[in-house]
């Protein structure tokens, strides 16, 4: 599974919206939104928090 899909997938399972892990994440829900479509990549500090804020180890969110 891509790497969008998986951290959208965690998302849902987490009952959160794109607005809700934006502000648990600090950045704009657009940001989340290009981030699950593939339109745009993560620095290393937001991955690491989008895993925290998701309860998924770093790896299994973005294959590393």
């Amino acid at each position: 599974m891509a790497t969008n899909l998986r951290m959208k997938a965690a998302r849902v399972l987490r009952g959160l919206t794109q607005l809700q892990l934006a502000d648990q994440v600090g950045r704009k829900e657009i940001e989340i939104s290009r981030l699950e479509t593939g339109r745009a990549q993560a620095e290393v500090e937001l991955k690491q928090r989008i895993a925290a804020v998701l309860q998924k180890p770093t790896y299994e969110l973005f294959g590393y």
